[in-house]
């Protein structure tokens, strides 16, 4: 799982051998979103099988009570039922949980190297299996080599033992691999610094546009400077760059794996907690917002009798990765789950591979944090007072959306009210409604138009009708 890393923006472009080991060899699912597109949230959601509203997200902030349930994963699941689980890299966000003076090994995992800051590629800390260790600032405690080393050093232990004693010890295994890139500051390896030249944030339609009929965080951003516009190319060019390592690691796991005899009969699947800005709607840099770029992401799986080289059109997100590998290892979930498993899409069969009966919406949901405000003078990862800088967020960039896709509609609809309030009709304060078949970058609110309103009307009480939805009751 990859940190920040966008779909929208060419984010799989620089990475070539990934390409050609999961895209070619495996499927692409081109309909696969992040349900709440910010970091803690999404990534307790993709541990859990659980929306953020069903982690108490309203009342406990950006990592609801994942806490207090997070010896209750599908990790733990899966090592109750004989597999060896390893985690390398980002857990959650409230590093306080599990590292420092509460360093501990949450329940359900064998092999444990989480990290324990962020905003860095140097001189960072771990929990290495419940004690604390530091790294320094050589090319070897690059942040992306040091979680690659240590995940191809256990998967050589487990992979091999699956294969070499499969008949009396079968040990199937599951590794949890969760790099930091390309999140800010997005620093290269050493021996990246100077790749891919020339390349910038790309001028989408609604690169620096000004969307003056959407939430007003969106409407009363200024023209970006050319200080800023510099700042998202830059930032985009590290990005690229500091990939060009997890296209790497991508490498040595397969490597790996099929040295090991292996991966004939292993899942690998690759994805991000959500996607990112570099400029649209004037958002300098960032996620949080309702909008493709910050939504969708990417998603690659390959394995036993997925189509090589196909597309899946399923809509599908991050809700839904607890249930399919649980699935996959043939495990019963312990508690109810929102998401619900893949694996149909994985068949090949034409109709599966097209998505068939499968759902064609989903819900998407956020909290705005505070007033995030981010610029150039530390790299991006800190506002930058009396200097260029964006508002990227804000509290009231609250919102509750469907993001609807079938062979007639091509939809994002949006209601956003305060923070503090419940997602009821009464509490929204603003909606938009978007076609993406007519307007790809959302461009024109069409909640705004009189002809749409028995469209909006209709939308509006779905969406009401599964906001606080649980288990089968989500769509």
């Amino acid at each position: 799982m990859a940190d920040d890393q966008d779909i929208k923006l060419g984010g799989l472009i620089p990475m070539e051998q990934t390409k050609k080991l999961l895209r070619e060899q495996g499927a692409l699912l081109s309909n696969f979103f992040v349900t709440t597109p910010v970091c803690c949230p999404s990534r307790t959601a993709t541990l859990s099988g659980q929306f953020a509203h069903n982690l108490n997200d309203q009342q406990k902030g950006w990592c609801g009570d994942f806490k207090e349930k997070e010896n209750n994963t599908f990790a733990l699941w899966l090592q109750q039922n004989g597999y060896k689980t390893g985690l390398f890299g980002k857990y959650y966000n409230a590093y306080g949980d599990f590292c420092r003076h509460n360093v501990h090994v949450p329940l359900g995992w064998d092999r444990w190297f989480s990290m324990c800051d962020d905003n860095k590629f140097f001189s960072n800390s771990f929990n290495d299996q419940g004690k604390m260790i530091q790294h320094g600032d050589n090319p070897e405690d690059y942040m992306t080599s040091v979680i690659g080393n240590q995940t191809i050093n256990w998967l050589k232990q487990v992979a091999s033992s699956a294969t070499s004693n499969y008949e009396n010890d079968p040990s199937p295994f599951f590794a949890y691999v969760a790099v930091h890139a390309p999140h800010v500051p997005a620093t290269p390896a050493p021996w990246y610094n100077d790749s891919l030249p020339g390349n910038k944030a790309p001028r989408t339609p609604n690169f620096n546009f000004h969307g003056e009929d959407h939430h007003w965080l969106i409407s009363s951003r200024p023209e970006l400077t050319q200080g800023l516009q510099k700042f998202s190319d830059d930032l985009f060019l590290r990005r690229w760059r500091s990939l060009l390592s997890v296209d790497d690691l991508v490498a040595a796991i397969i490597n790996t794996l099929d040295s090991a005899g292996a991966l004939d009969n292993t899942f690998v699947m690759y994805t991000s907690d959500h996607g990112y800005n570099l400029g649209q709607f004037r958002l300098a840099s960032g996620k949080f917002h309702v909008y493709e770029h910050d939504i969708r992401v990417p998603m690659l799986v390959r394995g036993p009798g997925i189509v090589q080289n196909s597309t899946i059109t399923g809509v599908a997100s991050n809700v839904d990765l607890a249930a399919t590998i649980l699935d996959l290892a043939k495990v019963e979930p312990k508690t109810q789950l929102d998401g619900r498993s893949m694996v149909p899409l994985f068949s090949p069969s034409k109709e599966r591979i097209e998505g068939g009966s499968w759902r064609d919406r989903m819900l998407i949901e956020y909290w705005g944090l505070h007033y995030v405000r981010r610029g150039p003078c530390h790299q991006g990862v800190s506002p930058c007072p009396g200097q260029d800088e964006c508002l990227e967020d804000a509290p009231s960039n609250t919102y509750s959306a469907l993001r609807i896709i079938n062979e007639t509609m091509d939809y994002t609809y949006a209601e956003f009210r305060p923070r503090s309030s419940l997602p009821t009709p009464q509490n929204t304060n603003f909606t938009e409604m978007y076609d993406l078949k007519a307007d790809p970058y959302q461009l024109h609110n069409l909640a705004l138009e009189p002809s749409y309103k028995s469209t909006v009307a209709a939308l509006k009480e779905e969406l009401h009708s599964v906001i606080t939805c649980q288990g089968n009751a989500c769509p």
